[in-house]
């Protein structure tokens, strides 16, 4: 099997996986949940951190575009920009 990471030893991710194994579904289910937000909080304070000046919905847009790509970081720019400019009329 092939490591999921460079910096962990394989005994050592040999007793991860055994205890995410032995883990009940929905811990399992809460510990993903709590990986992936500390995940996309620490991608975006990283954005944030390279370019202080970007609003929070310039940080969101960053993110998306790196995460996803550019085609959908535009379409929800796009979304953005028009439901601002309906809220205006």
């Amino acid at each position: 099997m092939q490591p999921y990471t460079t910096d962990t030893s394989a005994d050592a991710e040999a007793v991860q996986l055994e205890l995410i194994r032995n883990m009940a579904p929905w811990d399992r289910v809460n510990k993903a949940i709590r990986m992936t937000t500390r995940l996309i909080r620490e991608c975006k304070a990283a954005i944030r951190r390279n370019h202080p000046e970007f609003t929070e919905t310039e940080v969101g847009i960053a993110f998306i575009a790196l995460n996803y790509g550019q085609a959908l970081a535009d379409e929800v720019q796009t979304h953005l920009s028009a439901a601002s400019r309906a809220a205006c009329e």
